[in-house]
């Protein structure tokens, strides 16, 4: 009898622990399954999420429309290793470098909206940049448009740009006929954007020696071309210029009216930094302003270029005819 009551009490203690053991692996699997449908519903609306955004920004149409690669935002994490490396930011986002095709680097930049962009703005402004093409143009390779604002792919250009080489700690020796180079190759990007050759004629918006940058052998790349007006669109849905104010044209600010004018009086005032190696903001005023002061004064004009350039008493007049052209042209450009 014993026996038997030991013999039971063991069948119903291990009932209890089986039963236990039932409702702990219930618990589990239940909590696995929420956490899969959590998983899932987070996904989802992620994906409808970007979804809505790609549609927002035109996908639909860019994607039968341009010759460029349209990539998705886990693609472009990828390029970047998570935005690994950053190149560079300022008012328009940040810039981070990335491999694509497993050798070809690029520069990422990831614009920072504030509003809604309405689609027809922001289809017409990367359109522009996808098909203007130039050599001292830096490249649209791409977009990403699953984000509030579009994501741009372009052209690696590795020698960083023209103020640093400029105006940085390094103060690497840019000879004259470099500088000569930038400069036309400069203009002739600025004069193709403006003409209506290929194209509708744009304008820049921000033109400005960190704007430029520059390439293995010193060549010139205009950059950031439609990113003020495509971050304007993002904020404001209308073209509002975000230029650095010590470049912009002073009757924009009292007309409104930015044209190709415009860029021409800010590419003067970049002319003035490649041939005087002095900032923008210069002895507490505009550079060009300091400039025009001194003009008409030989002597006090040519103080102001940088003298590293008439280093040679063989080359000195030479130089200061070149000098002296440019100046005029920046003048000219400026005023």
């Amino acid at each position: 009898m014993e026996i038997l009551v030991t013999v039971v009490a063991n069948v119903k203690t291990q009932r209890e622990v089986t039963n236990a053991n039932a409702s702990f692996a219930m618990v589990v699997a239940s909590a696995i399954l929420a956490y899969l449908l959590l998983l899932y519903i987070r996904r989802e609306l992620k994906r409808r999420l970007r979804k809505k955004l790609f549609d927002r920004n035109g996908g639909n149409m860019l994607r039968n429309m341009l010759k460029i690669r349209i990539y998705t935002e886990e693609e472009l994490q990828k390029i970047t290793t998570n935005y690994n490396e950053k190149l560079g930011d300022g008012a328009f986002g940040e810039v981070y470098k990335g491999i694509i095709d497993k050798k070809q680097e690029v520069a990422v930049k990831r614009i920072i909206p504030r509003e809604e962009a309405h689609s027809t703005n922001v289809i017409q402004e990367i359109t522009s940049q996808a098909f203007i093409q130039h050599t001292n143009l830096v490249r649209l390779v791409g977009c990403c448009l699953e984000t509030d604002a579009p994501r741009l792919v372009l052209e690696f250009v590795p020698n960083g740009t023209l103020h640093d080489a400029l105006h940085g700690a390094a103060h690497i020796h840019i000879p004259l006929l470099v500088r000569m180079d930038i400069a036309i190759g400069s203009a002739e990007a600025l004069a193709y954007m403006h003409s209506n050759i290929d194209h509708n004629s744009i304008v820049h918006g921000d033109i400005k020696s960190s704007n430029i940058l520059l390439g293995r052998n010193m060549e010139p790349k205009v950059s950031d071309f439609g990113s003020s007006k495509l971050m304007s669109v993002a904020m404001y849905n209308k073209w509002t210029v975000f230029g650095d104010l010590n470049y912009i044209d002073p009757v924009y600010f009292s007309t409104g009216d930015f044209t190709d004018k415009s860029d021409v009086y800010s590419f003067g005032v970049v002319l003035l930094e490649l041939i005087t190696r002095k900032k923008v903001k210069y002895d507490g005023t505009k550079l060009l302003v300091q400039f025009d002061k001194h003009y008409k004064d030989d002597y006090a004009r040519r103080s102001m270029y940088d003298q590293d350039l008439l280093c040679t008493e063989a080359m000195q007049n030479h130089c200061m005819e070149c000098l002296d052209n440019m100046a005029a042209i920046a003048v000219q450009g400026g005023g």
